[in-house]
């Protein structure tokens, strides 16, 4: 079973939709091209999506969504964890 990191308070949290995420091969390629982004710490892939624990300080979410975009991946905010907003699809 997954265990979560402990609380980190330089932090923050992102919940994505990525469609396009349907097979094990697309997952490892989001997992290696997210490994990859300096500020993100840590990851958990789940069904057509993935939560994310990022340093702000060193990594936006429209950079994120920018290198997920660029790799080809269709990918939204699904719900900012800390703030309960959801972003709306991109295509």
């Amino acid at each position: 079973m997954f265990k979560m990191p402990p609380p980190d308070p330089h932090l923050e949290e992102l919940d994505l939709s990525v469609p396009d995420m349907r097979f094990p091969e697309e997952e490892r390629r989001v997992e290696d091209l997210l490994r990859g982004l300096p500020g993100v710490s840590s990851m958990l892939i789940v069904q057509s999506g993935v939560w994310i624990a990022y340093r702000p300080t060193t990594i936006t979410p429209a950079q994120i969504l920018a290198s997920l975009h660029a790799a080809g991946f269709r990918a939204s905010t699904f719900q900012d964890s800390e703030s309960g907003k959801t972003g709306s699809s991109s295509v």
